[in-house]
């Protein structure tokens, strides 16, 4: 379901007043000014966010540890398996990853080599 704006909620749209924003200079050299909400400055924002964020997390671990389907050590157990799981795949990741820039290079190579001979032949002809 999407958002239709205020006129779903029965409210024509030109009656919405838009919400009021003040410009807080932050300071310094090549900075751009920020927005902050009226009666807010862009610090206590941040800090207030970061605040909820921290929160949230701990929340969420709490959640974690309390709903988990298995004990302790089977939890990390799981978390190890899962850990060299997700390695290997990395490492997989970055040797294909060097295999394909090589043969690039390679190819690259071979082509210079066949375009520098063909001038040669060229130029001898």
């Amino acid at each position: 379901m999407s958002y239709a704006g205020p006129a779903a909620r029965g409210k024509r749209a030109s009656t919405v007043e838009p919400l009021q924003a003040e410009t807080v200079s932050r300071g310094g050299v090549g900075r751009r000014n920020a927005i902050a909400p009226r009666g807010m400055s862009s610090q206590k924002s941040t800090a207030v966010f970061a605040a909820g964020l921290a929160v949230g997390i701990a929340f969420g671990a709490g959640a974690a540890l309390l709903f988990a389907p298995q004990t302790g050590a089977d939890t990390r157990r799981l978390i190890a398996r899962r850990g060299r799981h997700i390695g290997r795949r990395g490492r997989d990741a970055w040797g294909d990853l060097a295999y394909e820039l090589k043969s690039a290079a390679r190819r690259r190579r071979k082509a210079w080599r066949q375009r520098r001979e063909s001038r040669r032949d060229e130029e001898l002809s």
